[in-house]
């Protein structure tokens, strides 16, 4: 790469963000982990250049330009603050922290010493999210969006863990707010309804009210859901079909109801290296934040899922 990546957590989505950089020729230089033989296995396995004993030795070498942060989610607050520290540019895993007193902590440090920081949230630079704001504007503005991501996978142990930053919204529903978000803004007020299991939310329902707009998005670790997409427009509508947040199908309809245009992304992979590549850019040019995925668009995020979880009564450790 023309910067040398680290990697902190070389956990299931560090081996897959590994192998769609691996697809186009582009290798991590080094990688931490809290258990060592697994940072060495992954070493092995994907190409990395150097093992490093600790989190803290990695982020002290002064060949790393940037940081991956890919371990759970309580621990990217802890480690994107101790990389940025040690003058690193961070890509922080989705969700980007646990909460938005969290991220603008992040934001503020990366900033105060011209370093990039940037959540890891690749649905943001596939093919067919990033279109969508022009085709949207062409088809006379958003009316409504409706979007879900629920699958079972309540066999996944830590996602029923309030300790471990468990719940379908931070791990799942981020997606579906996040697309929100980047059609509509923040919303002007949120109304919700779930269930928990654990201290934790399993699922919920959130309506998301606009001026002249609403969306509503459904998520949950509990059952399987159509995991797809759709906005209304003044002008005509749009239907991303499963999984709306990979390379998915995306259609265009005008009024009448007449397909007018699709993207099927084609990215390499799964599509993940692409938000390295912006990343790689915005260092490049010299900014803070990439025009496409700015720091205000993961605080909106952050702070609408701080509502939502006050709302259903799920407080993690130490907030």
């Amino acid at each position: 790469m023309p910067i040398n990546w680290a990697l902190a957590g070389p956990g299931k989505i560090a081996k897959q963000v590994a192998r769609d950089l691996a697809g186009i020729d582009r290798y991590f230089f080094g990688v931490a982990s809290s258990d060592p033989s697994k940072a060495a296995e992954f070493a092995d396995s994907y190409g990395v250049q150097k093992v490093f004993e600790s989190y803290q030795q990695m982020f002290a070498d002064e060949a790393i330009g940037a940081v991956y942060i890919a371990n759970i989610n309580p621990q990217h607050y802890p480690l994107a603050k101790l990389a940025l520290q040690a003058g690193k540019h961070v890509l922080v895993e989705k969700p980007f922290t646990l909460n938005a007193l969290q991220a603008g902590e992040l934001q503020e440090i990366a900033n105060s010493n011209s370093l990039v920081v940037m959540e890891a949230l690749w649905s943001r630079f596939l093919e067919h999210w990033l279109a969508l704001p022009e085709i949207t504007k062409n088809l006379g503005g958003v009316k409504s969006v409706e979007a879900d991501f629920s699958v079972n996978i309540s066999h996944v142990e830590r996602l029923t863990d309030p300790k471990l930053g468990g719940g379908a919204l931070l791990d799942l529903g981020v997606y579906p707010l996040s697309l929100i978000q980047m059609l509509l803004g923040k919303a002007d007020s949120i109304k919700v309804r779930g269930e928990l299991q654990g201290g934790v939310d399993k699922n919920l329902r959130a309506e998301l009210s606009y001026s002249g707009a609403k969306a509503i998005f459904t998520t949950g670790f509990d059952s399987e859901g159509p995991v797809e997409a759709k906005i209304v427009c003044s002008d005509g509508h749009i239907e991303i079909e499963k999984n709306f947040y990979e390379q998915a199908r995306m259609r265009v309809f005008d009024k009448e109801g007449n397909q007018i245009s699709e993207i099927t992304p084609n990215h390499p992979g799964r599509g993940m290296q692409q938000q390295f590549l912006w990343f790689e850019q915005v260092i490049k040019e010299g900014r803070l934040e990439a025009e496409i995925f700015t720091q205000r668009d993961s605080l909106d995020v952050m702070e609408m899922m701080d509502d939502i979880r006050n709302q259903l009564g799920v407080i993690y450790p130490g907030e």
